[in-house]
């Protein structure tokens, strides 16, 4: 449940755009031409989305714990 929590807080932390491409790369295990082509960009644009938005997830969640160690 925590970490489920944490994930869902970290989600939070993410644009819609970077969300909606982590979470179909990540979570849905989207192929990425469908991901492409659901979005109607090319296959190499969804590839740059997922790469930021993996990083932001990363920032987003060490972020996360280090707040959790602080308090």
């Amino acid at each position: 449940a925590e970490a489920m929590r944490l994930l869902h807080s970290v989600l939070n932390d993410l644009d819609d755009r970077r969300r909606e491409v982590f979470v179909m790369s990540e979570l849905e295990q989207l192929p990425m031409v469908d991901i492409a082509a659901l979005l109607g960009i090319n296959v190499n644009a969804a590839y740059a989305r997922v790469r930021v938005a993996r990083q932001a997830f990363e920032r987003a969640l060490a972020r996360r714990r280090l707040v959790g160690r602080a308090e």
